[in-house]
């Protein structure tokens, strides 16, 4: 992998399923569509997220970080911007 140096914001897509389901049950109002976006609020790195689970699955071998070079236009930081509700 690169060195994961790349931020993000993982979650569980059952989380992501609860989210959107709890949404569709509120009562929409007449024609207003919303847009809303959904993370964990944790940005981590892509380095930290690979270690945490390499080390719980007790996986085999070892992470190669750094072995592959970013790609030209990489995006480092990709999280999104949560409602304080």
């Amino acid at each position: 992998m690169t060195k994961g140096e790349q931020i993000r914001d993982f979650i569980e897509v059952g989380e992501v399923a609860k989210q959107f389901l709890t949404e569709l049950a509120v009562p929409a109002l007449a024609g207003e569509q919303k847009i809303r976006h959904i993370g964990s609020g944790h940005p981590q790195s892509l380095r930290d997220f690979a270690e945490h689970w390499w080390k719980y699955w007790r996986a085999k071998g070892r992470l190669e970080l750094g072995q592959m070079p970013y790609r030209a236009n990489e995006v480092m930081r990709f999280v999104p911007l949560l409602d304080s509700r």
